[in-house]
């Protein structure tokens, strides 16, 4: 991968933090980070199906899909990338 300024963001450098492991262990399954009006997201694959073009990372026991368009700005996954919906009280907002 491009490592010059502006260019994408080597896998190696991703990192998850401990709490979004945590995260994803109380919901189970795999997640996607895609496109949202409001910039990156973390959604289960269940309710957004990764695509056969997503980057998939190690995270825990679980693999994040990285939609390509995002995966050259980001550098960390954290909590601000959970909808609030998806985290607080209660299952799932919808």
């Amino acid at each position: 991968m491009d490592t010059e300024q502006g260019g994408p963001t080597p896998l190696s450098d991703i990192t998850v933090t401990d709490e979004v492991i945590a995260y994803m262990d109380s919901r189970g399954g795999d997640f996607r980070i895609s496109t949202s009006c409001s910039g990156p997201i973390l959604m289960p694959v269940r309710i957004r199906p990764a695509k056969s073009s997503d980057i998939p990372i190690r995270a825990g026991n679980h693999v994040i899909f990285i939609s390509r368009y995002q995966i050259q700005w980001i550098s960390e996954i954290t909590m601000r990338m959970v909808p609030r919906l998806l985290f607080e009280d209660g299952d799932y907002g919808f």
